[in-house]
């Protein structure tokens, strides 16, 4: 969605330098229940189960005979666990969230979750095992770059771009403090959205001092897409905060990264 992407700035660094060119996510109890999962007991997220999913398992077949290819859920966590529990008795299942640019109304599709190179080996040599990396650790390693090195070097670089920073003009200099976001609740057009960032970036004139600005940021690795549900509510937040994406390519790794930061504009 480019006319949501206002700014942009591509950073590159090898050997950790620029190469110039309080709780964790919270749920409600409503999302979870020890009850058995009934598809359609609950509205509000919907799924569609994928000819894949249909393959590997069969209650999952008997389940769409009646209600069709379309399942409806009180959330993502509801829908996740139904999956979970069809997976206990049949072939493995997993949710995943709709790109963005999926023209069916609906937030998720119904997967066969079937890499076994991910929880077994893809390869024994000898006492050396070989796994594959997978979808989610590979967005894991993204993240990791930008949160948890001991300092966040192309965090810090762009809030000193977006601020035009003059450390001569603060009284105790530069302070980037990066923490993994919680939970929010967002006032979108067609009712309440909820999301997490991946992370919060406080810009302040030393540890303690006068907040300069703060920065809401989405983190995707390689060619990851941004979730529908995240961008109407990135968009909706954009109206009173500052909205990142950012997309961190880790190809060159282990001797460079790149990433790409763009600002989300506010929705109407």
């Amino acid at each position: 969605m480019t006319n949501n992407e206002q700014e942009t700035f591509q950073l590159r660094f090898e050997d950790g330098a620029l190469v110039e060119d309080p709780t964790a996510n919270e749920t409600t109890s409503a999302d979870h229940t020890a009850d058995p999962i009934e598809p359609g007991a609950r509205t509000g997220y919907t799924v569609e189960a994928k000819a894949g999913a249909l393959e590997v398992n069969a209650q999952l077949r008997a389940v769409t005979e009646s209600h069709g290819g379309i399942l409806a859920f009180g959330s993502r966590h509801h829908a996740e666990a139904y999956a979970g529990q069809l997976s206990a008795s049949d072939g493995s299942l997993r949710i995943q969230a709709v790109p963005e640019n999926e023209p069916k109304d609906i937030d998720a599709y119904l997967l066969a979750d079937h890499n076994p190179s991910i929880k077994e080996p893809a390869d024994v040599d000898g006492d050396t095992w070989t796994f594959d990396v997978g979808a989610n650790l590979y967005g894991a390693l993204g993240e990791a770059i930008l949160l948890e090195s001991p300092k966040p070097h192309a965090l810090v670089y762009f809030v000193r771009q977006d601020l035009d920073i003059d450390e001569d003009n603060l009284e105790w200099g530069l302070n980037v403090d990066v923490n993994r976001g919680r939970l929010l609740s967002v006032d979108c057009s067609d009712g309440k959205e909820r999301w997490t960032p991946d992370c919060v970036v406080e810009a302040k004139d030393g540890w303690d001092g006068a907040l300069l600005e703060r920065y809401y940021c989405e983190i995707k690795t390689g060619g990851a897409s941004f979730e529908r549900s995240q961008v109407e509510s990135m968009e909706a937040l954009a109206r009173n905060e500052r909205i990142l994406k950012i997309r961190v390519s880790i190809e060159e790794l282990p001797d460079q990264y790149s990433l790409r930061i763009r600002e989300v504009a506010p929705s109407q």
